[in-house]
């Protein structure tokens, strides 16, 4: 395993994406990036992850040691014939807050199976801004439209921005001859505002919600 191969398991396991991953030791995505076509992570960069992250060995991190660290499940050995259960759970990109989209390195941290539900995904959610309908610590599950004409006034949605930005808000309605979608929150707390259509990569629809009683 090469440092490449070390940091793509890294991001795989800390955030799922080299931007939220450089935000976690304290660096920045291009740096991460230029990490990996070097193949190479320099001492201060092995540093700022041994602070950041003490579970990781520095053993580890340097090649000394090619056994992976502890807590961490070799994906060459985890791999069986059968296919995965459930639906990706992005534990670790929640939306309505954070700078994530969920292509990024198409990173799955777990998977939830719930019978009859049809979901692409799984979010967390954080932030009231769609209280008390959904609140923070619960978990929705979405699917992507193929089409902005595929929404219904008043549902519920998952915008994803061409800036990486993801928000659940309600659509109260498109007008093919308006340039911009309005979008609503449930909490009165927090004016409806508008983005621009050709800002929006994708949109999702809340099909389920998951709610802990805890």
């Amino acid at each position: 395993m090469d440092a490449r191969d070390r940091l793509k398991t890294l991001i795989r396991e800390y955030g799922g994406t080299q931007k939220v991953f450089a935000s976690m030791i304290g660096t920045t995505q291009p740096t991460i990036a230029n990490w990996m076509a070097q193949n190479q992570i320099p001492e201060g960069g092995i540093a700022k992850i041994c602070r950041a992250l003490p579970e990781v060995s520095f053993e580890w991190l340097t090649g000394k040691e090619e056994q992976p660290r502890r807590g961490y499940q070799d994906t060459a050995a985890s791999l069986s014939p059968s296919l995965p259960v459930g639906q990706p759970f992005y534990s670790r990109m929640p939306a309505s807050a954070g700078q994530l989209d969920m292509g990024d390195e198409d990173v799955t941290t777990e998977r939830i199976q719930i019978p009859g539900i049809r979901v692409d995904a799984y979010f967390p959610v954080v932030g009231n801004s769609m209280d008390p309908t959904i609140q923070s610590g619960d978990i929705v599950g979405i699917r992507k439209l193929d089409s902005m004409d595929r929404i219904r006034p008043n549902d519920i949605y998952l915008i994803f921005t061409t800036d990486n930005e993801r928000m659940l808000k309600r659509i109260k309605g498109v007008n093919a001859s308006e340039a911009t979608l309005t979008l609503y929150s449930d909490n009165p707390a927090y004016d409806p505002f508008q983005v621009l259509k050709e800002q929006v990569a994708a949109v999702y629809k809340v099909i389920c919600l998951v709610r802990t009683l805890e």
